[in-house]
């Protein structure tokens, strides 16, 4: 037995959570990754139970020289979830979630996705900014930013974080609450500073919406995302939605879907309806009322094992030379599966003091993100280049030159990284780590290396 052996044996004896190795049977699906670009085999995989196993395993980890990952959900594009050779911190177990509905706080365990929290939240008709697809990680979308449905009336989801326990690299538990500039640096600062094994939610009332789908035929694309663009410049903060350029299941055609989460009464809603479809060649009107449980799940979920390469930039406007250079750009994309994204910075979003959190893009009026998604290795030369010419069209009107944390791929440089939060924040993030980790043990993310400490 060799002295990793030796020293995996002892873990697997000292947590309440399971050890998976590579001898047990369940090791493949352990290690399963969203994105099937990203293929790793960790030496072993650490499904934690509560804070006190993660103590554990990173003290096993720091004693027998492990590089480690943390895996909440899984869903990051870039697979920094899973580790070669090292230890993953497994968070998936820790899934409970507790409301205080007088005081509207919840407490998340680090291992929830929307769907776990959804459904214990919205049985006190309270709910706090999600995402868009329920299957996805609470921790991941909330230490990237977190852009969802309710973010025009209750920003994003980072911004709602108002506490946290996070296990740091030399097994101290610490609580965010009691440092404001680390629970500043988990508002959509990264995994950069420890595990975070309990989130803090601000929540906020919830009742039925006026949602769902409008598909336009691909004819009509530059003039639609026009349309949606001016609309959303003047909407109210309760008025959300998000447009892609997709393909229909059935036949593969190009269109665009405009979904729609509006918190208005039924008749706004629809006076703003008839205004986005007006003299477009609109194919289907899928709107109605649905609750938030409805509107989540909207989107469908998020299957592990298919091939994905993102990129793209916020940008400071949406001119008409832009949508006409996203729906060419679209034009090109070798399908079937992969898409376009245009999400807004809308509402309470962009009124948030941008101090109050590390996320650093507010002040854009656009994320705009190409999608390749793709079944075949035979295809990946194809599709990534699509993606990688797709963003570099969108340079010209990007704000700075960083995207969305939460959709950077595995191969961003730093440099990437530091635009995406400003020179200032960057700095503030990196003074931050060398306080909670200055030997960046936690650098399998989009990583801010230590800097100087304060």
């Amino acid at each position: 037995m060799t002295t990793l052996d030796k020293s995996l044996a002892e873990l697997a004896g000292r947590i309440r959570g399971q050890l998976i190795t590579p001898s047990d049977a369940a090791y493949d699906t352990a290690r399963q990754s969203f994105n099937a670009t990203v293929q790793r085999r960790p030496a072993a995989i650490a499904r934690c139970l509560d804070a006190g196993d993660v103590v554990t395993a990173l003290g096993m980890a720091r004693e027998a020289g492990l590089s480690i990952s943390v895996r909440g959900g899984g869903h990051n594009v870039a697979g920094h979830a899973l580790i070669d050779d090292g230890l993953v911190i497994d968070l998936s177990p820790m899934r409970a979630v507790i409301v205080d509905p007088e005081t509207r706080v919840a407490r998340a365990g680090g291992g929830c996705r929307w769907l776990d929290f959804d459904t214990v939240t919205l049985q006190h008709g309270l709910a706090t900014p999600g995402g868009t697809f329920v299957d996805t990680g609470i921790g991941g979308l909330t230490l990237g930013g977190g852009i969802g449905w309710l973010h025009g009336t209750a920003g994003l989801t980072c911004d709602n974080l108002i506490g946290a326990e996070l296990v740091t690299a030399d097994g101290r538990v610490v609580e965010a609450a009691d440092d404001p500039e680390l629970l500043w640096g988990l508002r959509g600062g990264g995994g950069n500073f420890g595990v975070v094994t309990r989130f803090d939610y601000r929540l906020h009332a919830v009742g039925p919406l006026q949602g769902g789908n409008l598909v336009f035929a691909e004819s009509a694309i530059p003039a639609a995302l026009r349309r949606f663009r001016d609309v959303m410049a003047g909407a109210p903060d309760a008025l959300y939605g998000v447009a892609t350029l997709t393909h229909r299941v059935d036949n593969g055609e190009r269109i665009l879907k405009l979904t729609l989460c509006d918190q208005r009464p039924a008749g706004p809603a629809a006076a703003t309806r008839r205004e986005l479809v007006k003299g477009l060649d609109l194919l289907a009107d899928e709107t109605g009322e649905r609750s938030y449980a409805a509107m989540q799940a909207l989107m469908g979920q998020l299957p592990f094992g298919l091939r994905h390469y993102w990129k793209g930039y916020f940008v400071r406007e949406l001119p008409d030379s832009l949508t006409d250079v996203i729906a060419a750009r679209f034009a090109q994309n070798p399908g079937p599966v992969g898409a376009m994204l245009l999400e807004p910075l809308h509402g309470v979003t962009r009124r948030i003091p941008p101090q109050s959190a590390a996320f650093g893009q507010r002040h854009a009026a656009f994320n705009v993100s190409a999608l390749a998604i793709w079944e075949s290795p035979d295809d990946d030369a194809a599709h990534i280049a699509w993606a990688r010419s797709a963003a570099e069209a969108l340079v010209p009107y990007a704000t700075t030159g960083g995207g969305y944390l939460n959709y950077m791929g595995h191969d961003e440089p730093v440099e990437r990284v530091r635009a995406a939060f400003g020179a200032e924040r960057f700095a503030r993030l990196a003074q931050l780590k060398a306080r909670y980790d200055p030997s960046n043990v936690f650098r399998s993310n989009q990583n801010v290396p230590p800097g100087v400490a304060v």
